[in-house]
């Protein structure tokens, strides 16, 4: 009881109030108990009729944690005052409200609860019972001609009494004026509590003439009574439930308008989002279609003069560098777009070895050094002589450098100055490229790394390329577990590209078959292949003639092969040091055609060293050559000491291996 008494009485005068309201109801019920019955059936009749009429009842809408009902009691309150009196009448009363708070309720009442009804009503009939003799109000025999004043005087009294104790509790619970309550939930029963009242005063009247059964018919306008009050409520209820449906209708369609504006809100910057996508992609094929069509016009262009033969020898010089020029521009942008596609599919795979980066630093930086001579750019190198080695792979590695020192000669004016630093943290190797050139915008600054994206997109822009080479950059960088970073104090100010990667002895080299090994020097330019003899298959034939080309150069024997057929054919007249073969040919490729040399006797061809030379560049399409039968994968174009490479590296390992089967 304390914690239900706490819970929906919160406020110290609301609890004040209903203990004085119950205390006084005590002391009325005391003061008002009957010591006597003189009329013991009636007395039980009306108190049948009491108890009955307040099952009658109905829940008033009103804010009340355990609910108010609303019961016809009254008619029979105040029959039992006319015919019993106030002492009877009082205790009748009381047993119906008890009745009313504890049969068919929804919920069972608090004590104090049931308490503060039974002292609300006890207190209602000690009020009327005072209006009623104070009216001069007969006691019985009645009068009808003096009976209407006090009758109406006692219905009064009982309803602004029992509904205003009432709407005091809920005016000190809710901080509610008490008029307010009163007005707004208890003024609209008073024509019921006067239609039943009369009724109750009628059946007094009949009874008091011996009329019993003709006051029994009285029962029926306090059932009427109770019948409205149940339609009425019924109606209520019906309006509070549509309100509550429209407030949860309206509810679910202010979240459903705030979803949808969501919905459009994302949708909006899926379609901006797209329609950049679109536009970036439509830039990047108009750049790809520049980039690739520039270097091929020239090739095009000196290619047929040199044809026509009308170029004096130091016209046909320059032709044939800027045909070669051309050539490798356009081979370097074929081979960042095909970095980008295995980047993109994860396919990247790096050949780790033991990087001296003195080495790999010098070959980027001269590289570029023709191009910073051209535009009087100075580069500098700084290299720490501790930095020691580092695990990863070379050519990779070089390709970023090279990367870097480019976009800074690209980016720096006439007179400017690149720097290339490398020195050694505590737990890593760190490489700067920085310049005093053009510098990069704040805005775009966050977009550097990202692929196809160039600070300058238009027509109008003074520095080609497809905008792949720092995406490629970075994520050459990371598959070396390193980071990448820059900073630029905004456009003319320059910029400082900063690479950190770990130190060799925490880099973890996965693949169990991972060799480290020395980084292979270059071939020098007077390198001879004289004595070797080279089959070279290729369906081509301006292919097969410049690799035959740059092999008899070096005094290489080649004999070219259009065919695996005619390939097949030469093999079983003569021997061969190395073999070069094409992979796409009509009717066989190259993987069958190895296949077939694997397979043939005797011994000294089946073993012929032998490398795929094509076109297909893809990680997959080395791994199958490998497993085919080929010792090296060589991707189109190759340079002229690639190539010669390989074939010395293809005569070394074959001439290691007989040594070691003779000394067996």
């Amino acid at each position: 009881m304390t914690s239900s008494w706490k819970s929906t009485l919160p406020s110290w005068a609301a609890r004040v109030y209903v203990a004085a309201v119950v205390i006084a109801g005590a002391t009325a019920l005391i003061m008002q108990f009957p010591n006597q019955l003189p009329n013991p059936p009636l007395f039980g009749g009306l108190l049948l009729l009491s108890c009955v009429t307040s099952i009658w009842k109905v829940n008033l809408p009103i804010p009340l944690a355990s609910s108010s009902t609303l019961s016809v009691s009254y008619a029979a309150n105040l029959m039992s005052l006319l015919l019993l009196g106030p002492r009877q009448a009082t205790l009748i009363a009381v047993f119906g409200v008890w009745t009313q708070c504890t049969v068919n309720v929804k919920r069972p009442y608090p004590l104090y609860r049931t308490a503060f009804s039974a002292a609300d009503e006890a207190l209602t009939m000690l009020a009327m019972g005072f209006v009623y003799q104070r009216l001069s109000g007969p006691p019985g025999p009645f009068d009808l001609a003096a009976m209407p004043r006090p009758i109406v005087g006692a219905i009064l009294t009982y309803f602004v009494v029992n509904t205003g104790l009432i709407a005091g509790a809920i005016a000190v619970t809710t901080g509610r004026s008490l008029l307010e309550v009163w007005r707004t939930d208890f003024l609209w029963s008073a024509a019921s509590f006067f239609v039943a009242g009369s009724a109750g005063a009628i059946g007094a009247v009949l009874i008091d003439r011996g009329q019993v059964w003709a006051a029994v018919l009285m029962v029926a306008p306090v059932y009427l009574t109770y019948s409205t009050y149940r339609t009425f409520i019924g109606r209520l209820d019906d309006q509070r439930r549509h309100r509550e449906r429209l407030a949860a209708a309206l509810e679910e369609m202010t979240q459903l308008e705030h979803q949808r504006n969501e919905l459009l809100v994302r949708e909006q910057a899926a379609r901006t989002s797209a329609e950049e996508a679109n536009r970036l992609k439509d830039q990047f094929l108009a750049i790809v279609s520049h980039e690739l069509r520039t270097p091929l016009n020239a090739i095009l262009g000196w290619s047929d003069i040199l044809r026509r033969g009308r170029l004096d020898k130091t016209k046909k010089e320059r032709a044939v560098r800027a045909i070669y020029d051309s050539a490798r521009r356009q081979a370097r942008l074929i081979d960042e777009l095909l970095d980008v596609s295995r980047i993109i599919s994860g396919k990247l795979r790096l050949e780790r070895t033991v990087v001296d980066w003195t080495e790999v630093i010098a070959a980027a930086v001269d590289t570029t050094r023709p191009a910073a001579e051209s535009k009087g750019v100075d580069v500098e190198v700084h290299l720490d002589p501790i930095a020691g080695a580092f695990v990863g792979d070379a050519e990779r590695l070089q390709q970023v450098v090279w990367n870097l020192v480019t976009n800074a000669v690209k980016f720096t004016p006439a007179g400017g100055q690149v720097s290339v630093r490398l020195h050694r943290t505590n737990d890593a190797i760190e490489l700067s490229v920085a310049d005093n050139g053009e510098g990069i915008s704040p805005q775009f600054l966050p977009s550097v790394f990202e692929p196809f994206r160039q600070a300058e997109g238009s027509n109008t822009r003074r520095h080609g390329g497809l905008g792949l080479g720092l995406s490629i950059v970075r994520h050459l960088v990371e598959a070396h577990g390193g980071t990448i970073s820059v900073e630029s104090p905004g456009r003319g100010q320059g910029s400082t590209f900063v690479i950190r990667l770990p130190m060799a002895e925490s880099v973890t080299l996965g693949a169990p078959d991972v060799t480290l090994r020395t980084a292979a020097s270059h071939v020098e330019a007077t390198t001879s292949l004289t004595g070797a003899r080279v089959l070279v298959v290729d369906d081509d034939d301006a292919g097969r003639d410049v690799v035959a080309a740059q092999l008899e150069a070096r005094d290489a024997k080649v004999i070219g092969a259009a065919s695996v057929g005619e390939a097949l054919a030469i093999l079983e007249r003569e021997q061969f040091d190395v073999l070069l073969v094409d992979i796409a040919m009509p009717d066989r490729d190259g993987y069958e055609f190895i296949r077939c040399v694997r397979g043939m006797s005797p011994a000294a061809c089946s073993t012929t060293p032998a490398a795929a030379l094509t076109a297909f560049a893809r990680a997959e399409d080395r791994r199958k050559s490998l497993e085919s039968g080929f010792q090296m994968h060589l991707t189109k174009p190759i340079e002229a000491g690639a190539l010669i490479e390989a074939i010395v590296t293809l005569r070394t390992d074959r001439a290691m291996a007989e040594l070691g089967s003779v000394r067996l």
